[in-house]
């Protein structure tokens, strides 16, 4: 601590460029939470859209910025994060503003998607900008207050924002955030100012670390069982997870977006302190890994039987809760996943484990749609209110990846911290 504390002072200028970012970041993660998990019925009441157009606008940001991870990642090693986000945050700032100004379906895909382009430059680019500025040897701690503040920005997509519309209306609230966007990315702009430019690597952009993580057995491993912690959670928290709690138990707006709210924290909560938790077992990964997979198997298989004999609404509270806590230790599966690879492969290997988690819950989504709408639903006020049988077909299907991520889990070599692979092998 002493050290990341000199680290700190030494770079004060550099704060002025990371700060900023750091802001930004929290800033596209509310995106990501609020549109369209807490405004679901909201938009099918005002713009008379089904689950699956619903679910096609969270999937549209989703898309494009999983796929562009890749891309991301290859430009962050070359030009530094700095320059990435310059970039990247004009696409942002672009998407969000003009998005509730919207009301033909295709712009506001168009616009959703726009934001998930800038958004995707913002995480990779804080990776890279992270190790430089503090090291390796601060770098799980640091990255932890990184998801901390990133998932801050989807707790105010939670509750926050759901009381907001109340008194503001969504579009309202959706163009404010849209323009705390713009002034955090000229703070941005001028902080880079202060800070002298990084040196652009030389050589030709190059898949060839992208490619030695992908040839890397381990790396799959990992991925997928964090792919399968995260995307169930992350469903849960920016889809169906709010209006679940309506439909289901009769929960107020308020109400489910509190408990949505409530997760979010927990999920936070974790995320700051796993990586600590970690260096107190000696910079271990495995056990963590193995509790997180075990936990959101446990949690699925409780939530289909809390549907099957109709528990009340404080169950699936808590069950909610349990899921954030296994989705709390996606920084040390993305330490782990850098780890099994080579220092040169860093930020490659967390793009790649970035790219396929909202991969996953870009499908995700979209199969939750398409399912919801399959067995139809009420009509109520505008909006759908779906039937039991929906949802608990929904947690049946999701146990299938939950008990086979949990297996494979055993799988994963343990790190203790250390790359497993040199650069350049």
């Amino acid at each position: 601590m002493p050290y990341l504390i000199r680290s700190i002072l030494k770079n004060r200028g550099a704060m002025l460029l990371f700060i900023p970012m750091l802001l930004l970041y929290a800033s596209s993660y509310f995106q990501r939470t609020a549109v369209p998990g807490t405004i679901f019925s909201q938009l099918q009441a005002d713009l008379g859209l089904n689950a699956f157009q619903i679910a096609g606008i969270g999937a549209s940001f989703v898309y494009i910025y999983a796929l562009s991870q890749l891309v991301v990642g290859m430009l962050a090693d070359k030009y530094g994060g700095a320059r990435v986000v310059t970039a990247g945050g004009i696409l942002f700032c672009a998407g969000t503003f003009i998005f509730p100004l919207l009301d033909n379906l295709c712009g506001l895909y168009f616009c959703r998607m726009l934001a998930g382009l800038g958004a995707s430059t913002m995480y990779l680019s804080l990776v890279k900008e992270t190790d430089h500025i503090f090291g390796h040897k601060n770098y799980a701690v640091i990255m932890g207050a990184v998801y901390f503040v990133g998932y801050g920005g989807g707790l105010f997509g939670t509750l926050p924002f759901e009381r907001l519309i109340e008194y503001f209306s969504w579009r309202s609230v959706l163009l404010g955030s849209g323009i705390l966007s713009i002034i955090l990315y000229c703070f941005f702009l001028l902080g880079k100012r202060n800070v002298p430019a990084s040196e652009i690597s030389g050589g030709k952009l190059s898949f060839a670390p992208f490619l030695k993580v992908v040839r890397n057995p381990y790396s799959w491993v990992i991925l997928y069982c964090a792919t399968v912690n995260f995307a169930i959670y992350f469903i849960i928290q920016t889809v169906f997870g709010k209006k679940f709690l309506e439909d289901f138990t009769g929960m107020s707006s308020s109400k489910a977006a509190a408990c949505i709210f409530s997760l979010t924290c927990v999920c936070m909560a974790v995320l700051f302190t796993s990586s600590m938790i970690s260096r107190l077992m000696r910079n271990r990964r495995k056990p963590l890994i193995l509790f997180s997979t075990a936990l959101c198997l446990l949690n699925t298989i409780l939530m289909t039987l809390a549907i099957y004999f109709e528990f009340n609404g404080t169950v699936f509270a808590v069950c909610y809760l349990l899921y954030a806590v296994a989705s709390g230790f996606s920084v040390i599966f993305s330490m782990s996943e850098q780890e099994v690879n080579s220092p040169d492969t860093m930020t490659q290997a967390t793009g790649f484990i970035n790219m396929i988690n909202y991969l996953a819950v870009a499908v995700f989504s979209i199969l939750v749609g398409i399912l919801l709408d399959s067995f139809g639903g009420q009509q109520v006020n505008g909006a759908v209110i779906y039937s039991k049988q929906a949802y608990l077909t929904l947690f049946l299907l999701l146990m299938i990846p939950a008990a086979t991520s949990f297996l494979a889990s055993f799988f994963i070599p343990e790190t203790r911290g250390k790359y497993l692979h040199h650069s350049g092998v």
